[in-house]
This record gives structure tokens, sequence and C-alpha cells, in this order.
């Protein structure tokens, strides 16, 4: 009697716990679900088919030839800058189902909708709290570079895909995803190159600070670049000689310093909201402040211009949306630069305040996966400024993983004034 009374006492805590997990599941189901709904519904809508919009129409056009001319040769030369395999995979999907921009904007939207649940996964494992992963999706969602990119034909959400992977790569010990996605990220666009330092530099301090040498990681990572490597050797030099005759106008610099405060910047407008909400934790700390905002007065030596490419070429003299926003309410120019050296100092602060919270817990003898993601970002702040051009958008790349940071940050503080509160 008292058997099958433990028996159905087990076995009801048993569907209690299926049950609750189920709910679980449930809940973290919503948001792709949604996403996918939403995604189907506008192609329904609108059938994709809008005018070509920017560079829209020469990567169209690039997509033709390489559908044209559909073998290895056609990556010798080709009238872009970026790498071939963009190009490839547009051009494989267009001979199975067409050329037509409406037809590849669906292969971008879901390549957009695999990106972004790749990243919502990457949250949702770091984090373990949909309360905190949902505001971070919405953020980034509603960065409105994102809806731009997904529903145009762009180099841009590919290579996040690619990077995607290489971070989640790195989070899981995936060596296998590693090489892939690193070549193929390089492969579509160079300056991808940024996250690939950064996996490099953080397995090396790993190795140095704990002694951890991941052969199998590390061998990913070299090999990975390898494809890239061998195509520049075929290019002589970083890009085919038709898309550098193109594209690239010499403005007599290599380094171009300005493009640093421009991307901090237009970071900082980017996580407002969230800059925002944990102002609390940003200013937090005397010295920081005092340094970010006297850093932040170089700004005025070096104001934002777009580069002399896309001034010579398109005849725009803003660097994205957000820049032509503040430039077009304001309509003075004395009070864009104010505006803008505000979210310079706001964004010094907040790099500061991730880099020093790392500097901390390296010290304490930690190093993980919340410093691989401060590098992303320090690298590709130091990488970007040799590039000939400048955009807002290229910020995306790097977008999710300082929201993921500050979100990580965030959840720290949480976790510890709880445990004071209750002591």
């Amino acid at each position: 009697m008292c058997r099958s009374i433990r028996r159905t006492i087990y076995s009801g805590r048993g569907r209690i716990q299926q049950f609750s997990n189920l709910k679980f599941k449930s809940k973290w189901l919503l948001f792709p679900l949604t996403l996918i709904l939403l995604s189907v519904a506008f192609i329904i809508s609108t059938d994709l088919d809008y005018p070509l919009r920017g560079d829209e129409e020469h990567f169209v056009a690039t997509i033709e030839l390489f559908g044209e001319n559909y073998h290895l040769g056609t990556a010798l030369d080709y009238p872009e800058v970026t790498g071939p395999l963009f190009y490839y995979m547009y051009a494989s999907w267009g001979r199975l189902i067409g050329f037509s921009p409406a037809v590849l904007r669906i292969f971008n939207l879901l390549l957009s909708a695999v990106t972004i649940i790749l990243i919502y996964l990457l949250y949702g494992k770091v984090l373990q709290d949909l309360k905190i992963v949902l505001p971070g999706m919405l953020l980034l969602l509603l960065n409105p570079y994102f809806p731009g990119l997904s529903m145009h034909v762009f180099t841009d959400i590919p290579s996040l895909l690619f990077i995607v992977m290489i971070v989640f790569a790195i989070y899981s010990g995936n060596s296998m995803l590693l090489f892939i996605s690193t070549a193929c990220a390089l492969l579509i666009r160079q300056y991808s190159v940024f996250v690939v330092i950064s996996a490099g530099a953080y397995l090396f301090i790993d190795y140095r600070k704990n002694g951890r040498f991941r052969k199998s990681t590390i061998f990913a990572l070299v090999c990975g670049g390898v494809p890239l490597l061998v195509m520049m050797l075929l290019w002589r030099g970083t890009a085919p000689p038709s898309g550098i005759l193109r594209w690239v106008i010499d403005d007599g610099s290599v380094y171009r310093f300005r493009y640093v405060y421009i991307y901090i910047i237009f970071l900082a407008a980017s996580l407002f909201p969230l800059l925002v909400y944990s102002y609390r934790i940003l200013l937090n700390n005397r010295v920081i402040i005092l340094s970010g905002f006297l850093l932040s007065l170089t700004y005025f030596f070096f104001p934002v211009q777009a580069s002399l490419v896309t001034v010579e070429q398109t005849g725009r003299t803003t660097v994205g949306l957000m820049h032509s926003f503040i430039r077009g309410i304001l309509n003075s120019y004395c009070l864009e630069q104010f505006v803008l050296w505000i979210f310079c100092a706001a964004g010094l602060i907040t790099l500061f305040n991730i880099i020093w919270t790392d500097i901390k817990r390296m010290k304490s003898g930690e190093w993980d996966f919340g410093h691989f993601l401060t590098l992303i970002i320090i690298v590709f702040l130091i990488i970007m400024p040799f590039s000939y051009q400048v955009w807002e958008k290229y910020l995306v790349a790097v977008l999710p993983f300082i929201i993921l940071r500050l979100l990580m940050i965030i959840s720290t503080y949480r976790k510890i004034s709880c445990q004071s509160g209750l002591n």
C-alpha cells in the first residue's frame, strides 16, 4: 500500500516537472515563432517587390555575373571589394529559383531569421534569463539597420551570420564550427578578421593565464584564415583588382583615427535605451566618468565626417541614418556637434566601464567568455579605421556582442545587489 502511494506521488512529481519544463521551453520558443510569423507576413504583404536601394543595384548585378559565370574562375576578378562567397551563395539561390531582387531578398530574409535566432540562442545560453534576454533582443531588432539590412540584398547579414557562428563556436568549444564559420566570414567580408583576431587573442591569454592549450580550436581558427589568404595571393592584394579600381579612392591616409570616434558615437546612440537603464552602474566610478569626459573633448579635433569615397561617389555628407536624423532634426552645425560630443562621452564612459570591469575580473584570476566579448569590441575599434569607408551600419557586426556584454554586467550587478540586500 505504502509503495503504491509513493509511486503515485513520484509519478505525480514527474508529471509536474515535465509540465514545468514544457512551460519553460514554450516561453523560450515564443520569440522565434513570432519572428517566423512576422517574416512570413511581411513577405506575403509586400512580395518583397520594391525598387533597388543603394548598393543593392551593384550587388544584384554582381550576383547575376556570378550566376552566368558559375565557376571558381569568376572569383579571381570581379567589380567588388568584398569576398566572393556572398556572390556564390546568392548566385546558387538565383540559379535554383531566380535572380529577381524579390527572390534574392527572400534568401536574405531567411538568412536574417537564422542569424537572429542564433543570437537569441547565444543570449539564452549565456544569460539564462528570458527577462533579460528579450529586452536585449528588442533593442537589437529595433535598431533601424536590422530590418533594413534584412529586407535588402547587402553583405551585412550573411557576414553577421558567420561572425555569430564564430562566437558560438568559441563559447561551445566546437572546432569544426569554428573552422567553417571563420573561413566563410572572411570570404564574405575581409574585415571580419576583427573577430578572428579577438578569438586568437582570447585563446592565447587563456593559455597564458590558465594553461589551457586548445590545440584543435587554435588549429581550426588558423586553417579558417587560409582560404582568404589564398584569394589575396591570387588577387595580389586585399580585394579583386577590378573592385579596387572601381571603389577605392586614396585619401592619403593609412589609419583614419576619426573613424574610432564615429563608431564610438553611434555605438552609444544605438545603445541609448540600455545606457539610460543602466546609468547607476555606468556612473558609479568617478575616475571613469572624468576620464571619459576629458577624452571626449578630443572629439572636436576629429568631428564626424563622411569618407572621401562616400562624398565623391554619392554626394552624401553623413555617415548613416542616425547621423542624417540628428542633422535633419537639429538643423544647426553647433547643436549637431554638441549632441555628437554627448554621445562620444557616453560611449567612452560605457567602454571604460566594460574594460575596467574585465580588468578587475582578470586581476582576481577570472578569464572567461565575457573577456572574449570585450576583446571583440576593442579589436573592432582598432581594425575598422584601416578601411577606406566608414558607415554606421558596420556597427551591426559588433552590436549584438556589446549588448550581450552589458546585459551580463547588469545581470551580475543585480545578483550582487540581491545578495547584499539579503545580508
